[in-house]
């Protein structure tokens, strides 16, 4: 493994070239990296690579994409079958590149599980829009070596990405966490017919998120009083929804195949351009963000 070299000299291969591949090819290519792209469906991978401009390339096969790249970035579907038959041919392909993984909900272990070195693979988990959201969640598995750890994260900062790396692999990682208590809660609060999915969404977009995206809930806390908190946190807590699987009101419309913007409804009613409006909407709030005196 190639751990130290210079974040700028890496060359990445990006095997996956759908909205998250290709997302992921323009932020390595816009941070100064060569990107070597693959994906089973040729005109995408030609689509992503053109979308990022002269220093990404579309090949015609893993072998051929992996051919002199330094890090392998897996975007495969999020099915541990596929991941590890693609991981197994990177390592086949590959004897030296460190392998990162795009996975949401995978642990480490099982995909490690699948390699002859499972010190080569680590997680560098994007979030959609993948050039757009600066957030990657760095996750070591059992065998993951501290520096493998590094190197991706002063890769992923060198391409303007906030890097954020966990100790040890857990479920849903961060992000997804903590998601995940907000979603069962707002579900919670809707299946009880205490609020609809728009008045929830509207209490957090026009009052939890625009705290949220300049201060952390431990910064929030701390704003607030830990008193006050203490107090909240008692009251509160003992009311709060202890699901442990996904409720009828999300299963239901999933099973019939309301899948959300993907399918043109969901929760609510989508049209085709739905999710590049919400892209647009997230850049330019995050660029007024950055904008702000002390960002």
């Amino acid at each position: 493994m190639t751990a130290g070299a210079s974040p700028r000299r890496e060359v990445i291969a990006v095997l996956g070239a759908g909205v998250m591949g290709a997302g992921i090819v323009r932020t390595f290519a816009r941070g100064g990296c060569a990107v070597r792209v693959y994906d089973p469906r040729a005109d995408v991978a030609a689509a992503a690579a053109a979308s990022a401009g002269e220093r990404a390339s579309a090949h015609g096969s893993v072998a051929e994409a992996v051919d002199g790249a330094t890090i392998v970035l897996e975007v495969a579907p999020e099915r541990l079958d596929v991941k590890l038959a693609l991981l197994a041919e990177v390592e086949a392909a590959n004897a030296d590149a460190l392998i990162a993984s795009n996975t949401s909900s995978i642990a480490p272990d099982a995909l490690a599980a699948g390699l002859a070195d499972p010190s080569r693979l680590v997680i560098a988990h994007f979030f959609n829009p993948a050039d757009t959201v600066p957030l990657v969640e760095v996750v070591p598995g059992p065998a993951t070596p501290p520096e493998a750890v590094e190197r991706m994260r002063a890769l992923l900062e060198s391409c303007g990405k906030a890097a954020v790396p966990l100790a040890e692999q857990v479920e849903g990682f961060i992000a997804n966490r903590l998601q995940a208590a907000l979603y069962r809660e707002a579900m919670h609060l809707v299946a009880r017919g205490i609020a609809t999915p728009e008045q929830v969404d509207a209490a957090v977009t026009a009052g939890l998120g625009p705290r949220w995206a300049l201060a952390g809930p431990f910064e929030v806390m701390d704003l607030g009083g830990l008193d006050v908190w203490t107090s909240v946190a008692d009251g509160i807590f003992p009311s709060l929804d202890d699901a442990s699987a996904a409720p009828p009101l999300l299963r239901e419309r999933a099973e019939r195949g309301d899948l959300g913007a993907k399918s043109g409804r969901g929760f609510a009613e989508h049209d085709a351009e739905a999710p590049a409006r919400f892209a647009r909407r997230l850049e330019a709030l995050l660029a007024a963000r950055d904008a702000l005196p002390g960002a």
